[in-house]
C-alpha cells in the first residue's frame, strides 16, 4: 500500500501537467495566425517582359511587414520578409490619394504585347482594393508614385532602384 500510494500522486500530478501545458502555446500561436493573415495595404508587381525586365512582387502590410518575392532579372531573387517604416506606407498612401488612384482607370495600355506591367493594388481600410495596371501612357502623377513605390521596395530590400 505504501508503494501504491506515492506512484497514484506521481501519476496525478504528470497528467495534470501534461494537460496544461498545451494550453498557453495554442493561444500564441491563434493570435500569430491572426496578426498574420491581415490583408496587405499595397501590393506592388513588375511583370515579366521577352527581354531582361525585372519581375517580382511585394506585398505591403499596414504594421510594416513586406512579403517579397523576386524571380528572374528582379533586384533580389528569391523570397525575402522585408520591413518598411510605417511612416513611408502612410506617404505613399497619401501620394496616392493625392493622385486620385481610387478614380483612375485600371489600365494603361501602349498596346505593345511584350511590354512588361507594373500593377499596383491599393486596398483602403474602407472601401474596396483598387487595382491600376501600367504598360505605357500613364499620367506622369501615376508614374511619379509608381517609381516612389518601386524604389521604397527596393530600398527595404537593400538593393538600387537604379538596376
Amino acid at each position: 500500500m505504501r508503494l501504491l500510494l506515492p506512484s497514484l500522486l506521481l501519476s496525478i500530478l504528470l497528467a495534470s501537467c501534461t494537460s496544461q501545458a498545451p494550453k498557453a502555446p495554442q493561444t500564441t500561436t491563434a493570435t500569430t495566425e491572426q496578426s498574420t493573415t491581415a490583408a496587405p495595404v499595397i501590393v506592388f508587381r513588375k511583370t515579366p517582359c521577352f527581354g531582361t525586365c525585372p519581375h517580382y512582387e511585394a506585398s505591403i502590410y499596414a504594421d510594416g511587414r513586406v512579403a517579397y518575392e523576386g524571380f528572374k532579372y528582379a533586384p533580389v531573387e528569391g523570397k525575402r520578409e522585408l520591413k518598411m517604416p510605417i511612416s513611408t506606407i502612410n506617404s505613399i498612401l497619401a501620394e496616392a490619394k493625392a493622385v486620385g488612384f481610387a478614380g483612375l482607370p485600371d489600365t494603361y495600355s501602349a498596346g505593345v504585347s511584350d511590354l512588361p506591367s507594373t500593377v499596383l493594388t491599393l486596398r483602403p481600410a474602407t472601401g474596396p482594393a483598387k487595382t491600376v495596371t501600367v504598360e505605357g501612357n500613364a499620367p506622369v502623377e501615376l508614374q511619379n508614385l509608381l517609381q516612389h513605390v518601386q524604389k521604397q521596395v527596393e530600398e527595404s530590400l537593400g538593393a538600387s532602384a537604379d538596376r
